[in-house]
């Protein structure tokens, strides 16, 4: 039997993969490093807040995706969400010419689990929920980094 794009065992290992790419964000200085493309970091506590917001919507949103095929979108947006974030660290590193604090996570975990699921959702999720996923997945990121940049000019 093929696995599922909303199946427990993948969807779950977003939380842990999650995780350590904080701790590298965190540890790696992310939030100072921020300051190299907006001219002022990114304060600790906007960055401890908005990433146990997003680690809370994350967790009920897996738990949903895995529970209720309507609930599909969900299992989109966070793989886009992980994709986007991977994308932006990418470009960040680049524009930089410097480390950008989390790429390495998102390169050898966010890639593989996000293109994973949505593989399997451009294969198994019906138009509809795979375009909502889609939009919502970019829309939280681009809300994530307004809210972050935004708390720099506090």
């Amino acid at each position: 039997m093929r696995w599922h794009y909303r199946d427990a065992g993948l969807l779950w290992l977003f939380v842990p993969a999650y995780l350590i790419h904080l701790a590298e964000e965190w540890f790696g200085g992310f939030p100072a490093w921020v300051a190299l493309i907006v001219e002022r970091p990114v304060p600790e506590t906007a960055f401890v807040a908005i990433n146990a917001v997003a680690l809370m919507l994350v967790i009920m949103g897996l738990r949903a995706a895995t529970q209720a095929e309507a609930n599909g979108w969900i299992a989109v947006a966070v793989a886009t969400i992980v994709l986007v974030n991977t994308f932006f660290h990418l470009v960040g590193a680049a524009l930089t010419s410097s480390y950008s604090p989390g790429v390495i996570s998102a390169v050898v975990l966010y890639v593989p689990l996000g293109s994973l699921t949505m593989i399997r959702a451009l294969d198994q999720a019906p138009r509809p929920q795979l375009a909502r996923g889609i939009q919502i997945g970019v829309v939280i990121h681009a809300i994530v980094f307004i809210v972050a940049f935004a708390s720099t000019r506090a």
